[in-house]
């Protein structure tokens, strides 16, 4: 496996990534010029796409976790654990005062293994 850390991802990738997890693909809103990234982090093996996470930032006081996938086949290897470790690694350097991540409450035991634990909040999709 090779971590390639905010280097450029194809599009295509990401959103076959993301259809692998049950996602929707969000090519056209990946396309968009104006979808910047803080800080990413991509997993390859064989040149194919297995894992990714993202954050948002800016750059001082807060960070938003975003888009912590990986593809089926790999799941249960320690490859999110691994992406979790290294994107708060890098935050708590950049001295980000709070990281927030949005989970599905299926996913909580895994988020507070790094700390994070349940504040209000709310969302909404809007398509």
């Amino acid at each position: 496996m090779m971590y390639k850390f905010n280097e450029k991802v194809s599009v295509k990738a990401l959103a076959d990534l993301r259809e692998s997890v049950g996602w929707n693909r969000m090519e056209k809103e990946y396309k968009n010029p104006l979808m910047t990234s803080y800080y990413h982090i991509a997993v390859y093996e064989n040149d194919k796409l297995i894992g990714y996470i993202d954050s948002v930032s800016n750059g001082v006081s807060d960070a938003y976790i975003q888009d912590l996938m990986v593809c089926p086949d790999y799941q249960g290897k320690g490859i999110g654990t691994g992406l979790m470790d290294k994107m708060i690694e890098y935050l708590k350097k950049k001295r980000i005062y709070m990281i927030s991540v949005v989970y599905e409450e299926c996913l909580k035991s895994f988020y507070e293994r790094f700390g994070f634990y349940n504040m209000l909040c709310g969302q909404m999709e809007t398509y």
